[in-house]
């Protein structure tokens, strides 16, 4: 019984909380190299668009051993439908480092311990941007990069990227395995962007699809340390708020 209640509290559907499944959206295609297993992932629409995700029931109560948290590099997969498939490396960087730092800066904030090193009691998160869709501004930027050249990084460092790029299309990945055992305990796709209509996204929109996942993980974490009563649902944004202001007094 308090493996479902904390599943319903995770925002798990399907065969993990019990709750009827939503039907896949048939459209809704992405890469699927990056997951050790995309089987048995259950979609859900959301106002921001399509997730899909797979918690294992016993991996739920375990989430609570996990003390420390150590974040991978992101991986960045260009689309092979993007408009521009070029990129230099400080540009996959930019958007790189602005994945981990989203992840870092939440989960410091939540209280949890980043650190680098695999060991026991340490949760190991692999993360990836996919099916990125970049089409080049129209005007002409001199963007010439300098031999030796310091790469920039935070959010001065993507808005200039964001400068040179539009981007249209792009998957947030995500898997949580056991440091020492490479067991999967979940895993997560956000589908973002226009689809089959592709829609140019600002910097705010960015920085917010980013921050939203550093957001749910902490919440899905704190679900798992705390009290079955104090459970909330993560994918409400208020809920999350309203406990991150009464966790901060």
């Amino acid at each position: 019984m308090r493996i479902i209640r904390l599943a319903a509290a995770l925002g798990l559907i399907a065969a993990v909380s019990g709750f009827p499944a939503l039907a896949a959206d048939q459209s809704v295609t992405f890469d699927k190299t990056f997951l050790t297993d995309y089987s048995r992932l259950v979609p859900r629409q959301t106002p921001n668009g399509m997730d899909f995700a797979f918690i294992p029931p016993q991996a739920i109560e375990s989430l609570a051993k996990y003390n420390a948290i150590m974040v991978d590099q992101p991986e960045i997969l260009i689309s092979p439908n993007s408009d521009y498939r070029g990129a230099k490396p400080e540009n996959l960087a930019t958007i790189a480092d602005s994945m981990r730092e989203a992840l870092d800066s939440r989960l410091k904030a939540g209280g949890y311990n980043v650190v680098d090193k695999p060991g026991p009691g340490v949760l190991y998160i692999r993360v990836a941007l996919t099916d990125l869709e970049l089409t080049k501004k129209k005007r002409g930027l001199l963007s010439y990069t300098p031999v030796g050249a310091v790469v920039k990084f935070g959010s001065d460092a993507l808005k200039e990227f964001m400068s040179k790029f539009d981007i249209m299309n792009m998957v947030i990945q995500a898997e949580l395995t056991d440091s020492v055992t490479n067991k999967v305990l979940a895993q997560y796709v956000a589908v973002r962007g226009g689809g089959d209509k592709p829609v140019r996204m600002d910097f705010d929109q960015l920085k917010a699809n980013m921050d939203e996942f550093g957001d749910r993980l902490r919440c899905r974490l704190d679900n798992a340390h705390g009290p079955v009563d104090k459970q909330i649902n993560c994918l409400d944004p208020n809920a999350r708020e309203a406990r991150e202001a009464a966790q901060a007094h």
